[in-house]
């Protein structure tokens, strides 16, 4: 099962600030209806009152992909500065992909998450010596 770990990111606000929690909270929302619950993970961070959270979406086939693509996809549309870095590991290769409104398209994240869903699953038993550093497929 391949992890992959999402971090929201915006322009306009800061991390703390309450109305970006509740953007934030709207896109693990939308992508524990699509994709099922999101795994929030979090670690203590020495010398504040609060801790990181990391959240976890387990892609487990084709139809989980269709989810996250179809939930990140409608949330980043709803503001510009929005951006969401999803990073993963699988048999110690890292892969990391960031999904911008003017950056990425529906096709591309699918292509990125499902190479990353193969290579958790086996199916890629060399490095794909077509992808980027950043994990994503190449032509």
């Amino acid at each position: 099962m391949l992890e992959v770990h999402l971090e929201a990111r915006s322009e306009r606000f800061d991390e703390d600030d309450d109305r970006w929690r509740s953007q934030v909270l709207l896109l693990h929302t939308a992508l524990d209806e699509a994709a099922g619950p999101l795994e929030r993970r979090f670690e203590p961070v020495p010398g504040t009152k609060g801790a990181l959270s990391d959240m976890v979406l387990h892609l487990t086939g084709p139809g989980i992909v269709a989810g996250v693509v179809a939930g990140l996809t409608a949330w980043l549309k709803r503001d510009r500065g929005r951006s969401v870095r999803l990073t993963w590991t699988v048999d110690g290769r890292c892969g990391e992909f960031t999904v911008t409104t003017t950056t990425s398209d529906n096709d591309t994240l699918r292509s990125a998450l499902e190479h990353g869903l193969r290579a958790a699953a086996g199916a890629a038993t060399t490095v794909d010596e077509t992808a980027d550093p950043n994990g994503v497929p190449g032509d």
